[in-house]
């Protein structure tokens, strides 16, 4: 999948027939027959359709996905977080008075219940983010990320950046071809994500929304402060920084964790809108972690459930 700019100059019945068909060719071939897949053509259907009371024009059609665990793969550890965890082992080696202060200690002791109930605080989860990158330029952890991503996964081998979640990037292109604007909205950091997954998604770089680490310009170069830009991409913080990035509801959202809820019910504002959850029920061919947890939150907030075990056909691309 590749995103290609078109600039169109004269625009001819044979353009637009080109169009029609590009979406009658758009489906869902990765998606099992069932209530997800018939709720995502039903919904695409009714707003694509001008005799509809629910069409809604091109401009008001925004999809938003989480990434970690919604597109990409988030286990064993959020992919983001693995690379500053190594980029933080780094300069440990480089400077070993690291390891007596936090949160490098716990980094140092693989001490993971150190950031359990501090995920934002200071020294926590996210904090980890700034440790990790303090002082780089954009080429710098461009370098780094690369080096990083370069490394198979423990279990399936491959690159995590290659284990991005088939039907998903299919729903994608699929929401693209019926002329849906769509965003990642992710709680990493938007640089990872633009190089990680944007484009393997199909996605331009100004269509990812993130936790933002500030950067100041030197005169030559973007240098990383210790610092972020609020909110922080998670939670809460998701509908905020869609408000300010898009400046429209999107009718379309999809997630997977407790940390998408508010991403998902500022969707519902919208009015006639869809939420997915994408629900880990497959240890087989890929893990199973907070199922009933996810069918809870999709009972009481009246969100499809995405099965990955019994919705998608396979799991990651070949």
């Amino acid at each position: 999948m590749k995103w290609i700019k078109v600039a169109v100059l004269i625009i001819s019945s044979s353009v637009l027939a080109g169009c029609a068909t590009s979406n009658q060719q758009a489906s869902l071939e990765l998606w099992n027959e069932g209530a997800a897949k018939a709720s995502i053509v039903d919904f695409v259907q009714a707003v694509t359709d001008e005799s509809s009371p629910d069409y809604l024009p091109p401009a008001e059609r925004i999809a938003t996905f989480d990434m970690d665990g919604t597109i990409l793969i988030e286990k064993p550890m959020y992919v983001v977080f693995g690379f500053a965890l190594e980029q933080m082992a780094v300069q440990m080696e480089n400077d070993p008075s690291l390891k007596n202060k936090q949160p490098f200690k716990a980094v140092a002791e693989k001490d993971m219940e150190y950031f359990h109930g501090n995920m934002y605080g200071t020294d926590g989860l996210f904090d980890v983010l700034l440790y990790a990158t303090d002082g780089m330029t954009d080429e710098a952890y461009t370098e780094a990320l690369n080096t990083y991503l370069a490394k198979p996964h423990p279990r399936f081998g491959k690159s995590p950046n290659e284990l991005l979640y088939a039907p998903v990037l299919e729903l994608v292109d699929y929401l693209l071809a019926h002329d849906f604007k769509v965003y990642i909205c992710s709680g990493s950091d938007p640089e990872f994500t633009r190089i990680a997954a944007a484009g393997a998604v199909g996605l331009p770089p100004e269509h990812i929304i993130g936790t933002m680490v500030l950067a100041e310009w030197n005169g030559e170069a973007f240098i990383r402060k210790h610092e972020f830009i609020h909110p922080i991409n998670d939670q809460a913080g998701k509908p905020v920084n869609i408000r300010n990035k898009i400046g429209r509801v999107p009718v379309v959202a999809v997630g997977n964790s407790r940390g998408d809820l508010e991403m998902l019910n500022y969707s519902k504002t919208a009015g006639h809108s869809l939420q997915l959850i994408v629900n880990h029920d497959d240890p087989d061919r890929e893990y199973e972690y907070s199922v009933d947890k996810m069918k809870k939150l999709c009972a009481e907030n009246d969100w499809i459930e995405v099965s990955m075990k019994d919705d998608f056909k396979t799991v990651f691309e070949d």
